[in-house]
């Protein structure tokens, strides 16, 4: 489905209220929470967004939220055309279960030298094929606190169904995990 749960949210908020970014990647962007969520914190925020659903982009003007939205898959972003690009905050939000395992710890492991920080929320046990004959909607993998074990990361976070856990890129930033953490209820 094109909407990310709300369990999260407020933490989500407080996370992005404290590093301040100026650039973010929402990677599966759908109805375009997370840019939204950006641009309230800071309006001058530069967004972009990648989509996979051409439909979602024109249904959800996503171009109406963000500065830039690319219609590729999160997998596409590990491309030479994008080696030079670097994001303060990068938003995996609902979105890394719908890509095959290794896929995913390839996009993350692509983004660590690209970003000061990555958000994953994410769910767990929640059982969904394709939604409304989209197949990228489909949930094809399972994580846990283990695949993010090689990252400097904060723990991993669990409420009702969801899971977030936030992961330190290789950019500079003074901010510290557990700072980070203290803000995650």
């Amino acid at each position: 489905m094109p909407y990310s749960s709300f369990i999260f949210d407020k933490s989500i908020e407080d996370i992005l209220r404290l590093l301040k970014p100026t650039t973010i990647l929402d990677i599966g962007a759908g109805a375009g929470k997370y840019g939204g969520l950006a641009k309230k914190i800071n309006p001058s925020v530069k967004s972009i967004a990648i989509e996979i659903e051409e439909d979602y982009i024109k249904k959800f003007n996503l171009s109406s939220i963000y500065n830039e939205v690319w219609n590729i898959s999160a997998i596409d972003l590990i491309n030479p055309k994008y080696y030079d690009s670097t994001f303060e905050v990068v938003m995996i939000g609902d979105i890394i279960e719908h890509l095959k395992k290794s896929d995913g710890i390839d996009l993350i492991n692509f983004l660590v030298y690209r970003c000061r920080w990555i958000i994953i929320e994410f769910p767990h046990h929640y059982i969904q094929n394709s939604v409304d004959g989209y197949q990228s909607e489909a949930h094809i993998s399972a994580w846990s606190e283990s695949d993010f074990g090689s990252f400097e990361k904060t723990a991993l976070y669990a409420k009702d169904t969801q899971r977030l856990v936030v992961i330190r890129g290789y950019l500079e930033d003074k901010i510290s995990i557990k700072e980070v953490e203290s803000l995650i209820n």
